[in-house]
């Protein structure tokens, strides 16, 4: 598995998340009143502890525990995601499950101003 190791901690002190179904900017505006975690389903520290608007708080505020959690959270989707991939690998299914996971990916702008 390699790749890139940087990216998940480099975006998440720009305040992008990783999720199933894209990233997400927690510094735009969007997220002030989203009492969910960064991801639902997700067991991470920072998913089943906080909600979206803390964590959004927690950067506009500049306190960095609000980039730790976005860390915590990317990293675990990376190794989630890493672990999912070997498995379809094993199976045999890695062509459907590739299809699958970029079918609902997008990544989303950064609204420059929020």
């Amino acid at each position: 598995d390699m790749f890139d190791c940087v990216l998940p901690t480099r975006l998440a002190r720009n305040g992008t998340a990783f999720t199933a179904s894209g990233t997400l900017n927690l510094k735009n505006a969007e997220f002030a009143m989203q009492k969910g975690p960064i991801e639902n389903g997700c067991i991470c520290a920072a998913c089943c502890e906080f909600s979206r608007s803390y964590i959004r708080h927690l950067i506009k505020a500049e306190e960095i525990l609000g980039l730790r959690l976005i860390t915590l959270h990317n990293l675990h989707f990376y190794l989630d995601l890493m672990k999912r991939t070997r498995a379809a690998i094993a199976f045999g299914n890695f062509s459907e499950f590739q299809r699958h996971f970029i079918s609902g990916y997008r990544v989303r702008p950064i609204i420059a101003g929020e």
